[in-house]
């Protein structure tokens, strides 16, 4: 009950084996599965779902290597070097409709078309007959205005753009009106007949697959059988296929000793619901095979085939520009027709920058702090007073020490400043007679602060405050104001200035991180909504590499990031003034790099993770510890050991102390500590696009 034996098969399949899982976890999914497809015929696969029918699909277009067997198609391996299987030799419908919603329908059929390598005219004159021939809207409509049917009918016509000779359909009817049903069948029939195009679909629906040329019929990875439905129905004398199928299943199980009984309790229980299969299997799922009488038209000699990983394909050695160009189209109107990301873009990085020079770095200002002058005459205190910086410190005058104290407890106050009774009396004595004075004139002629501590940077600026306001108070106090100072003397700085503030610090480290987790987010989420709408599938049978998908975001995306740079930059230093003593180049140079490197995780990211929240967690899990190891807000010098080195080994580590140099010291690359943050930038990027492409690799 095969086909004939003269038939030229388009698909051959011989002693496919294939299984997920292991150890008691292992599910068999095909079971020395063997069949062929007679070029120019329409294969009904039917079987019920879960039964393997998508597993094998897969295997035929190259998109899952095997445990064991051999699968020809279209007279090769799927996969090998320059053959188009993956690729323009097969056309493919996924069971979901798997299209651009922000497409139009001229825009996806423009996509699969250019990935396939059609000219524009030859393109042009197939768009326009397949919308004829399927009745689809205006080419101008956009996907996500569509109706289900007519959806289902444009993801048909991407399968159909390149006019393949082979044509794979997956469920292709499930879920749609009757109506629709009946013109996908009609528009199979009339492709096999006129175009001798040999169709693979799988269906749950039995009577329909009466109108195919030959049925397979399918159960726990094995082929039952598989013959023209009519030959199997005059075979078995049974009213309908549906009957066949049961009676299949109850004479496998009776040739294993079984009795009927027992087949349809716990083996399987085959009835209709509106012509489709369904079935209830024992936990145990139980083997069954049934061969006919007639041979399946496989030579039982070439049964043997060496289990192996995927075979390389010819578009993961060379990168088409057919491909690349479809690629980066499809990503430039994904990102135009996304007012979010392109607000993402251009607004976020003027908006963080602006956030970080504006709110980070300034001294504080107004900070309530009691005074409790009791110099009696207030001559000296009073002139001392006037020397502290009035925007910084809000002076409040109270009566005594003790009800400054009260008000900095109960927080109305960050400190007290207290000048005793004889204050200016004991000053003089003691700037008078410095060698001789006693310790009462020398706790009588100083200030006594008592500080709010728990903010440190509040006390820190305060306390900075309260010594230039005396500073400036012995200048005018003493003929040689050195007299009180320090035999400590603190020259003018070779690099820097006296005057440099936290935000100089945190600069570099904030303009680096603001582009590296920019453009990650770019890509992080792209690979992970391709592969949900079943977008990603669709491009990897079209013949796509992994290559080709990341290079194609990489150079789309890299514009944004340009983007991105210009305007951090221009914002950091010439709208902020951070100070800058080296080259501009080398900045950007070295901003660009993070970019990539940033870019590059994100497609690791999401060539890692399976949804979006999941990318999420996953590039938030990585954000704070990169802010806080790499020297960014504090000095890696600061570390204990064991993160000292873990530090060292982020790729913004020495970036940051890179362009740290560059922009504070006017390094270049003549520095080791210069050169080797562009090196480790670099170095990181490959790592994060190689293990992008074996995660890719793995999962396609």
């Amino acid at each position: 009950m095969a086909g004939d034996n003269d038939s030229v098969a388009a698909v051959q399949c011989i002693n496919i084996k294939k299984h997920y899982g292991r150890g008691a976890h292992r599910l068999d999914v095909l079971q020395n599965l063997n069949m062929f497809v007679p070029q120019g015929s329409i294969y009904g696969l039917l079987g019920p779902s879960g039964c393997g029918k998508t597993t094998l699909l897969r295997c035929i277009l190259g998109r899952l290597s095997m445990d064991h067997g051999t699968i020809w198609t279209l007279g090769k391996l799927p996969g090998t070097i320059g053959h188009g299987v993956p690729g323009s030799m097969v056309g493919y419908m996924p069971q979901e409709t798997a299209l651009y919603e922000d497409f139009t329908i001229s825009e996806t059929l423009n996509y699969f078309g250019t990935i396939h390598g059609m000219p524009r005219d030859v393109l042009q004159g197939r768009k326009e007959f397949l919308i004829n021939l399927l009745d689809l809207p205006s080419m101008d409509s956009m996907i996500r205005n569509l109706s289900g049917g007519q959806k289902r009918r444009v993801s048909f016509a991407a399968a159909l753009v390149q006019s393949p000779p082979l044509l794979i359909l997956d469920e292709p009817t499930v879920g749609v009106d009757p109506l629709l049903r009946i013109r996908i069948w009609e528009h199979l029939l009339a492709f096999a007949k006129e175009w001798n195009t040999t169709i693979i679909l799988t269906t749950h629906y039995i009577e329909e697959a009466r109108q195919a040329n030959i049925v397979g019929l399918m159960r726990n990875g094995k082929l039952l059988s598989e013959s023209p439905p009519q030959d199997l129905i005059d075979c078995y004398q049974m009213p309908t296929l549906e009957d066949v199928f049961l009676k299949l299943c109850v004479q496998d199980s009776e040739r294993r000793g079984d009795d009927e009984e027992q087949a349809q309790s716990t083996a399987v229980v085959v009835h209709s619901i509106n012509g489709a299969v369904e079935r209830n299997v024992s936990s145990s799922q139980e083997d069954v095979v049934f061969s006919s009488d007639s041979a399946m038209l496989i030579d039982e000699s070439r049964h043997v085939c060496k289990p192996g990983p995927s075979k390389l394909r010819c578009s993961d050695i060379f990168l088409s520009p057919a491909h690349l160009w479809a690629l980066m189209v499809k990503n430039i109107i994904r990102i135009m027709r996304n007012p979010g990301i392109l607000f993402f873009t251009v607004v976020i990085p003027i908006l963080q920058t602006s956030l970080f020079c504006l709110a980070v770095g300034n001294d504080p200002r107004d900070l309530s702090v009691a005074v409790a002058n009791l110099d009696h005459p207030p001559i000296l205190s009073k002139l001392y007073l006037q020397q502290i910086d009035n925007y910084t410190v809000h002076q409040i005058p109270v009566d005594t020490l003790s009800l400054g104290k009260a008000g900095v407890r109960s927080g109305e106050y960050w400190g007290v400043i207290e000048m005793g009774a004889n204050f200016s009396v004991d000053l003089l004595k003691r700037f008078q007679n410095y060698s001789s004075a006693d310790n009462a004139t020398i706790q009588g002629g100083s200030v006594h602060v008592y500080l709010d501590m728990t903010n440190s940077q509040i006390a820190i600026s305060l306390q900075q405050k309260l010594l230039e306001a005396f500073q400036n108070f012995t200048q005018k106090l003493l003929p040689n104001p050195q007299i009180a100072e320090i035999p400590v003397v603190f020259e003018p700085p070779i690099y820097g200035s006296t005057r440099t503030k936290f935000v100089d610090f945190a600069a570099p480290g904030i303009i680096l991180t603001i582009i590296f987790f920019l453009a990650m987010g770019v890509t992080a989420l792209s690979l992970v909504t391709e592969r949900k709408e079943g977008l990603l599938d669709r491009s990897w049978v079209a013949g796509v590499s992994s290559t080709e998908v990341m290079l194609a975001h990489i150079l789309v995306t890299g514009l944004l990031t340009i983007i991105q740079i210009i305007l951090v930059l221009v914002f950091i230093l010439a709208v902020f003034k951070i100070p800058n003593e080296g080259s501009l180049a080398l900045i950007t140079l070295l901003c660009i790099l993070q970019g990539f490197c940033g870019q590059a995780f994100g497609l690791f990211s999401s060539s890692v993770c399976s949804t979006e929240i999941t990318v999420m967690q996953f590039t938030q899990g990585f954000f704070y510890p990169i802010i806080l190891m790499s020297g960014i807000i504090w000095p890696i010098q600061s570390m204990p050991d064991v993160l000292y080195y873990i530090s060292l080994c982020l790729p913004q580590t020495y970036a940051n102390e890179g362009l740290r140099n560059i922009l504070s010291k006017g390094w270049g690359m003549e520095h080791f500590e210069v050169w080797l943050g562009y090196v480790i930038t670099l170095a990181w990027s490959l790592v994060f696009l190689t293990l992008s492409a074996v995660f890719l690799r793995i999962r396609k």
